[in-house]
């Protein structure tokens, strides 16, 4: 499965992961994770690229784009991460690719033991809902669509045709 997270939101999850140092998720922050048992293998082929690269790509190729944060993000602690990263990288340009790529060459490895196949049987259950295996009661994907129940549907503008998400 790939997946749309970029320099920013990797940078930002990591920063965040590390003020916690939450070793499953530091383990797990790396562009390519492999199958386990009930996760598809992910990749994330956007990670080398920062949101405005993407934005000027969108841009030249005549593609629109949302500019806003996803409406249900508000509350997530990881828009200031980026803004404080943002911050950052103003002053030190190239902070943010230096601090994800460099952890990425230097510590990553350290958090191995820390990756769910290392971890005890038992971690994962399937999720009261719909079966998924996840580390909480309900997977993340239910609990978004709980949390998404009622909201309007996303329209996008690609090359002037519209789209729906």
């Amino acid at each position: 499965m790939a997946t749309g997270h970029n320099l920013d939101d990797e940078a930002a999850v990591l920063f965040g992961n590390t003020l916690r140092w939450q070793s499953e998720y530091l383990a797990r922050q790396r562009p390519v994770l492999p199958a386990r048992p009930g996760f598809p293998r992910k990749i994330k082929p956007l990670v080398r690229l920062g949101e405005r690269e993407m934005a000027a790509y969108c841009v030249l190729r005549g593609i629109d784009y949302i500019v806003e944060e996803c409406p249900m993000a508000v509350g997530n602690k990881h828009i200031g991460y980026k803004e404080a990263l943002n911050e950052i990288e103003a002053t030190s340009p190239g902070a943010k690719q230096a601090f994800y790529f460099g952890f990425l060459a230097r510590a990553v490895d350290r958090f191995a033991d820390a990756t769910p196949e290392h971890a005890e049987a038992g971690d994962t259950a399937a999720c009261t809902r719909c079966g998924v295996p996840t580390t909480s009661e309900i997977c993340a994907f239910c609990r978004l669509l709980e949390k998404t129940e009622g909201a309007e549907p996303v329209h996008l503008t690609i090359k002037g045709k519209r789209v729906d998400a």
